[in-house]
């Protein structure tokens, strides 16, 4: 059978992208009535802030150790719903201001203590006093709010909270993670189109996606559609960059995303949106909490469902014939909802949580080979338990998970080859416990993973596996020690982890360890890093079904990096006059032996091989405030090598572009919020080994307006988006084209009311 033209490499089968009535073209009443809705929220809501204008409030309080009353220096306080967050002093006290009048749910957390959640009613010019008490354990941290803070026990990893989330105002991951250090995320067309996730250079089967602790990398493919997860239902995302196969196991070699779904205690809130492209969204979330004597019981229900019609006009590249053409088949729709239920009961802990999303669009092909038939359709269904337990110093944990995945491919009348209907089903049990113990200055932990995996499609060869069993054991230690002076101590911390995972598709024992020390002093922080990571090739690759110039090739070895060097260095915050300056730097090598990579033989017939390959660079990141002028200012610059080690080929891989920037403005006045941001992507090469009808830099700046106001406890937020200011023609990959200037307008509405008794 003639399908061959649908089964590109691996570094080209982002997806498709098109449209029918142009980036300002109908968009519908439905679409008008959401824009219309929206612009008059914004003119009405932003004045009203400034004639109703409420006093701010404040939180204070103290944080100790629960049994011994010792205060808790350099614990985190978080406010859910706002960006600002605080630390505890060396004696446990902390202070957070400018909070607008309303119930706050209050994270504290901290270094060998459980984390704990209360409830803060701030009133309007007053001072609420809120005293917390942690229970030792092992640390569960937040990395870092996106504003280059990190957190010292994972100095690589960037996370982004609820509040950053929301004042981004992108639609999925995958806009979410474009300015982030070290990530490149690779789009196949406008919104809505598949993006795949690179990092420090790798391919999107090397970093592990995980939602809710259960990988969302496909079975087939080994990598995750970041399109398809929207960002209204997660609460926390947690980008780890290097190797981190020694706690993750499989498929983390070159790092791990963390996704946490939202689990709202008792709040109520909805978003419209509508745009340009025939945009147009809704979401919902209601969560509810009622303590009583027995536990306290919470449930939490998210639903988000978003459309575009994804049609637009785009130029023709030179080498394709040049002048214009339009896109179309470039629809998608994305629907997804998020439920849980929870029960504590003193130490232990209850939750039961459920997950379905499905994901529908059309397939428009390359610009070369247009599609105006194809159909993709995606589906996940997951359900699962997590059981806590904390005796004493101790956390135990396990939690069960059942996912059920579909996915179908079909076009009857393709542009190449024969009409096909191709589909994929992936059923999978994941079975994960742990124990943690924390101690004075170290905390220690161990675990297990198993993850059986049942496959079905019909687009794999006879010889394929019907199934996989992952099975994974894991040992951390963390200590902490202060050296010198008391007034001025230096912390040393360290962190050493060991894995040994087995698959029943491979016959070796993968070994993954991590080393990691880090030295703080004052603002001031150095760290330096050594672990390893594997990927297992990719059951597609081994064994999809041969069609017209491609072959599959059942030999394939594990990708490994044996060693992955990473130093850093950062300032936490530097005060100079009216500035606040926030920097770090580091540089990694990660050399891979046997890469997976796609080439032609003489014959023209594209097939995957192992590739040595070499990977290092360098990554930068800085922020400065002025707090008196209302002014921020964040940058990233990044710099990656990833070159064949053979003396065939040379030069940099396909699509990795060595030299990526971003650059970030922010003004705020009141209420009101203005951000710039610029995304710089440098030169990408087509050919393997050649620098031929390489794609130029592009380079889009994107600009953002926002503002909040409540009244009557419910908090209205209007957003206005433009993408593409300057309607900049550019694509990612050659064949698939991004829309020029698109413009979104969103309005949030939410009230947090106290738990009920």
């Amino acid at each position: 059978m003639a399908r061959g033209y649908r089964v590109a490499p691996r570094w080209c089968t982002a997806g498709r992208a098109t449209g029918r009535f142009g980036q300002f073209g109908r968009c519908g009443m439905r679409q008008r009535l959401v824009g219309t809705l929206c612009v008059v929220a914004i003119a009405a809501l932003a004045p009203v802030k400034a004639l109703r204008a409420q006093v701010a409030g404040e939180v204070r309080g103290r944080v100790t150790e629960e049994g011994t009353g010792r205060p808790v220096a350099d614990a985190r306080i978080e406010l859910e719903g706002v960006s600002t967050s605080a630390r505890t002093n060396a004696d446990g006290t902390y202070l957070v201001r400018s909070l607008e009048p309303r119930v706050y749910v209050v994270r504290v957390r901290a270094l060998g203590f459980i984390e704990r959640a209360l409830d803060a009613s701030v009133q309007n010019a007053r001072v609420t006093q809120l005293d917390v008490t942690l229970r030792p354990m092992a640390p569960v941290l937040e990395r870092m709010v996106v504003e280059a803070q990190r957190d010292s026990v994972a100095p690589n990893a960037t996370t982004f909270t609820r509040a950053t989330i929301e004042a981004s105002g992108q639609r999925d991951l995958g806009d979410l993670l474009q300015t982030t250090p070290g990530v490149v995320v690779t789009r196949s067309g406008g919104p809505g189109q598949p993006a795949r996730v690179s990092i420090r250079g790798s391919s999107s089967n090397q970093v592990l996606i995980l939602l809710d602790g259960v990988p969302l990398n496909s079975a087939i493919s080994g990598s995750a559609d970041l399109s398809a997860i929207p960002l209204e239902n997660i609460e926390r995302v947690t980008v780890l960059t290097g190797a981190q196969s020694a706690r993750y196991g499989p498929r983390a070699m070159a790092g791990v995303i963390e996704i946490v779904t939202r689990r709202s205690r008792h709040e109520r809130s909805a978003l419209v949106r509508g745009g340009a492209l025939g945009e147009w969204g809704v979401a919902g979330t209601l969560g509810t909490s009622v303590p009583r004597a027995s536990g306290t019981r919470s449930v939490s229900l998210g639903v988000d469902h978003r459309s575009v019609r994804g049609d637009f006009s785009y130029p023709v590249p030179a080498v394709r014939g040049g002048g214009r053409a339009d896109r179309l088949n470039a629809d998608a729709a994305t629907t997804q909802v998020v439920g849980s239920a929870g029960l504590d009961i003193g130490q232990q802990q209850y939750t039961v949580r459920g997950t379905y999303g499905n994901t529908d669009r059309g397939m428009a092909g390359t610009i070369i080979q247009p599609s105006q038939s194809g159909r993709q359709q995606f589906s996940r269904l997951s359900g699962g338990l997590t059981a806590q337990w904390s005796p004493s110093r101790w956390v135990i944990a396990s939690a069960a998970d059942v996912t059920r995945e579909r996915g179908t491919y079909n076009d009857p009348t393709p542009p190449f080859g024969q009409p096909f209907a191709d589909t994929v089903t992936a059923n999978g049990l994941t079975v994960t416990s742990s124990a943690t113990a924390a101690w004075p200055l170290m905390t220690t932990s161990a675990g297990i993973d198993i993850r059986h995996l049942e496959l079905a499609s019909n687009n794999l060869a006879a010889n394929a596996p019907s199934g996989q069993t992952l099975a994974g054991a894991w040992f951390n230690a963390r200590a902490e020690r202060a050296l010198g002076r008391a007034s001025r101590p230096t912390r040393l911390l360290s962190d050493f982890a060991l894995r040994l995972d087995h698959s029943s598709l491979l016959t070796d024992m993968a070994v993954s360890p991590r080393v990691m020390v880090r030295a703080e002093r004052g603002v001031a922080a150095l760290s330096v890093s050594y672990g390893a990571g594997f990927a297992p090739p990719t059951i597609a690759d081994q064994f999809f079904h041969e069609g017209v110039q491609v072959r599959a090739n059942p030999s394939l070895r594990p990708e490994r990096t044996k060693h992955d060097m990473e130093a850093r260095v950062s300032l936490r915050e530097v005060s100079v006059g009216p500035l606040r300056w926030v920097a770090e730097a580091a540089a990694f090598r990660a050399d891979v032996d046997g890469m997976i990579l796609w080439f032609p033989d003489f014959r023209f017939i594209w097939s995957p091989n192992n590739y040595d390959v070499r990977r290092r660079g360098w990554e930068t990141r800085s922020a400065l405030r002025i707090p008196a002028a209302h002014l921020e200012f964040q940058g990233t610059l990044d710099h990656t090598d990833v070159t064949y080690a053979g003396g065939v080929l040379t030069g940099q891989i396909v699509y990795r572009p060595q030299v990526t920037a971003s650059l970030q403005s922010s003004i705020t006045a009141g209420a009101a919020r203005a951000d710039v941001i610029t995304r710089h992507v440098g030169t990408r090469r087509v050919a393997p080994g050649s620098t031929l009808n390489a794609l130029a830099p592009y380079r889009m700046t994107d600009v953002r307006l926002s503002t909040s106001t409540t009244r009557s406890g419910w908090t209205f937020s209007p957003m206005l988006t433009v993408e593409n200011l300057f309607n900049r023609d550019a694509a990612m990959l050659v064949d698939y084209p991004f829309p020029t200037r698109l413009w979104s307008v969103s309005l949030r509405v939410r009230r947090v009311s106290s738990p009920t008794h």
